[in-house]
């Protein structure tokens, strides 16, 4: 791996590394193998791969470059400690030492599988089991280690290899010390411990638990931890080693923790703690020793065992707890639950009465604004000044020319639109119509007017009269308004807006040839200019001798249909559900009743519409609810919805006989209620059953809690149990002698030549 980096080879060891390695030359033969490959170079020595003549055995022999004392020290070490760690499985054994031969080297077993860092390269990531399969593994290795007064001090991927049976084994011993020895040693950056990185440090077994710690972060997520690229470049540009050092110790003192490991699949809360206390910055936090670390995995493992321990203490209560929720809930949804449904239903029932009766009243209100503009179509006076004006020639002239709509805002007709206003045929058409206007009392009249059959309005009279209100009256006069649906009775007004020109109106152009309403007609809702509220308008068709000769009609604000008392939990709405560009217009709301008042109607609420109409048993949400100004809108409702149904008045031509017909009006009536203030009694019943489930809860929860606490006593007295016993397994004390170990063992070491006996290795 490039992270590999071990801190005492200097820039001119690397290159002379390298060049050796280029060169791929034995630097000599040894006696009795066969040397075969060139497998690396370091920055002491080579390694070449070989084979025992005599046996056919694979070996590496590490060959060292160097004579002098201070170049040979590091093969003393390494020497000293794998003699020592002979036999011992987790360690790479030696085999053989030429400590004369020129160059000096030592025979070491040859793992073919490669190291951890090989692995690494082409995985990248270890699974989580394999990677603590692996760690562990290295970990009892290390104790071992630590058990007879080693500390490895540079515990990397590449000094870890896998032997056949994909067991790893510890190698590279250079930078190793024996506990007592107060001579610092380096790592390789990322794996050393940020006080290790001192050439005044101590050797401590926590350097080890460190870099133990960093390989499993390592093998977990594919970095080491703090790892940075432009870090790394940094510290090598740094100057001399100690300025070097400075500057990794103060990049891991100022980086935060660590993370990545949390994001891996499979590692849980307790395993990454473990890491996180294995690579803590403050060696006060670490832990102490390897085998506080292998102590902590295998309580780890043990909770996890225990994890069926801990069900079985859950069975009794959750058994206990199980049936008496099954006949608790079985009373409670009896009791709750059926009587929730029970005034629901009730609710659905008392709101579609509501709603028919708000929708009679609706219905009244539509009959008599039809009636007041019948009566004006039939009143002689009316079609009397009408007809007169109608036969005037030079008033003909000018309601042709103003008779395409398309043209309603042509100031070059604007001087047509003056002479017709002050026509004295059309002004004494406008003052019986405006007489007639204050002779009704319904104050919600907005507006009255009368219009030819080219669709030019020749009159008009609005309910509230202003300055601001006549001007508006006077302006409105000449214009044509054919494409409105209270002249056509369609669907919809017929124009449209076309993209980079003018508006285009979809009527005849020969004004004789258009469509006008042929009885009494509810047009379709439209926006007040003024205020943006709705309007609609009641038109019907001016006789003369059986012959329609024009239209009259009123307009009415909406707001004031609805006659329902609303209440803190139940209100009512109408909206339009005729087809058309505002089919589902939400036209009268308490919501806009309240917004009309302060003359600050909002854009949002005004164009507010139901998608689809209220279920009865299904809850409602008020599409007002969903706007800024609807907060207090915004919860589920009981909605039931009456349509509004008016008496149509036909009259016979001849006989002049009137007979009534039942019409649908296309507007609704929905009166919500408030779904929780409707439940409210069932919740009542509910909170005292609450109270009694509650004591339930409390006995169950006693007994819970006895039984808990016997697991827990348990669990621990296991815990402590584990703790002893490790501890009385890895109880070999980290400060033994070298030279005790090595004379206590009797088994056979490896082969040296004569010269070997004479080096002090203490």
């Amino acid at each position: 791996m490039a992270l590999d980096r071990t801190e005492q080879q200097d820039r001119q060891h690397q290159q002379d590394a390298r060049a050796r390695s280029l060169e791929a030359v034995p630097p000599a033969q040894v006696e009795g193998y066969l040397l075969e490959n060139h497998l690396g170079s370091g920055a002491f020595g080579q390694v070449w791969l070989a084979t025992d003549r005599s046996t056919g055995r694979k070996v590496a022999i590490k060959f060292y470059n160097r004579r002098s004392v201070g170049d040979i020290e590091p093969l003393a070490r390494e020497v000293q400690k794998l003699v020592v760690l002979s036999a011992d499985r987790h360690v790479v054994q030696l085999l053989d030492i030429g400590w004369e031969a020129d160059p000096p080297y030592f025979v070491m077993e040859y793992l073919s599988r490669g190291s951890l860092e090989d692995l690494l390269r082409r995985q990248q990531t270890l699974p989580v089991e394999q990677g603590l399969e692996l760690f562990e593994e290295i970990a009892a290795g290390l104790m071992h280690l630590h058990g007879k007064g080693i500390l490895h001090c540079d515990l990397k991927p590449g000094n870890v290899l896998l032997d056949n049976d994909n067991k790893p084994r510890l190698a590279d011993f250079g930078q190793s010390r024996l506990s007592d020895d107060a001579t610092p040693s380096l790592g390789t950056l990322f794996y050393m411990a940020p006080e290790q990185a001192d050439l005044d440090a101590t050797p401590d077994a926590r350097w080890d638990v460190y870099a133990l710690g960093a390989l499993l972060y390592v093998m977990l997520t594919g970095k080491p931890p703090y790892f940075d690229n432009t870090l790394t470049t940094e510290i090598e540009a740094s100057g001399d080693v100690r300025s070097r050092l400075a500057n990794y110790r103060k990049s891991m003192l100022t980086a935060g923790p660590p993370r990545r490991h949390r994001q891996v699949p499979g590692v849980d809360r307790p395993l990454a703690e473990i890491i996180e206390r294995c690579i803590a910055i403050d060696p006060r936090k670490r832990f102490s020793s390897v085998q506080s670390v292998l102590l902590a995995l295998r309580q780890r493992r043990e909770n996890i065992a225990r994890r069926p321990l801990l069900l079985l203490g859950l069975v009794g209560p959750l058994l206990l707890a199980a049936i008496a929720t099954l006949f608790g809930w079985t009373a409670y949804r009896r009791a709750v639950y059926d009587t929730d449904h029970a005034v629901t239903e009730r609710a659905f029932d008392s709101n579609f009465f509501a709603a028919k009766l708000a929708a009679r009243s609706a219905a009244e209100q539509i009959d008599q604004y039809f009636r007041i503009v019948e009566q004006l179509a039939s009143d002689g006076d009316l079609v009397g000044d009408f007809s007169a004006a109608l036969a005037d020639e030079s008033l003909a002239e000018l309601r042709q020319k103003l008779a395409d709509p398309a043209r309603n805002f042509d100031q070059s007709l604007e001087p047509v639109r003056i002479e017709l206003r002050n026509h004295p045929l059309r002004l004494a058409l406008q003052s019986l119509l405006s007489g007639r206007a204050k002779e009704q009392p319904q104050s919600q009249i907005k507006s009255w007017w009368v219009y030819d059959l080219y669709g030019t309005q020749l009159a008009s009279e609005f309910g509230l009269v202003d300055e601001e209100t006549l001007k508006q009256r006077v302006q409105t006069i000449g214009l044509n308004y054919s494409w409105r649906t209270y002249f056509t009775g369609l669907e919809r007004d017929l124009y449209r807006d076309v993209p980079g020109g003018p508006a285009e109106y979809l009527v005849a152009a020969d004004p004789e040839q258009r469509q006008s309403i042929q009885r009494s007609s509810l047009s379709a809702v439209f926006s007040s200019q003024a205020d943006r509220s709705w309007k609609i308008a009641f038109s019907t068709p001016i006789r003369l001798g059986g012959e329609i000769i024009g239209l009259v009609g009123l307009t009415v604000e909406m707001g004031d249909f609805v006659d329902f008392e609303a209440g803190a939990s139940q209100y009512a709405l109408m909206y339009d559900s005729r087809p058309g560009e505002h089919q589902g217009i939400i036209l009268e709301h308490p919501l806009l009743d309240r917004q009309r008042a302060q003359s600050q109607i909002d854009a949002e609420v005004i164009e507010c519409r139901l998608e689809t109409p209220p279920r009865s048993g299904v809850l409602f949400d008020d599409p007002i609810g969903s706007t800024g100004a609807g907060v207090d809108f915004r919860k589920p409702a009981v909605a039931s919805e009456a349509p509004v149904k008016f008496t149509e008045i036909e009259i016979d031509a001849v006989s002049g006989a009137h007979t009534g017909q039942l019409r649908d009006s296309g507007l609704r009536i929905v009166v919500l209620e408030d779904y929780e203030s409707v439940i409210e009694p069932a919740h009542a019943l509910g909170r005292r059953l609450s109270w009694l489930g509650l004591l339930a809860a409390l006995l169950l929860a006693g007994v819970a809690l006895v039984m808990w606490l016997l697991v827990v006593r348990l669990m621990r007295q296991t815990s402590r149990q584990l703790a002893r016993s490790f501890t009385a397994a890895g109880s070999t004390s980290p400060t033994s002698s070298l030279g005790s170990a090595s004379a206590g063992s009797g088994g056979p070491g490896p082969k040296t030549t004569q010269a070997a006996d004479k080096t002090e290795l203490g």
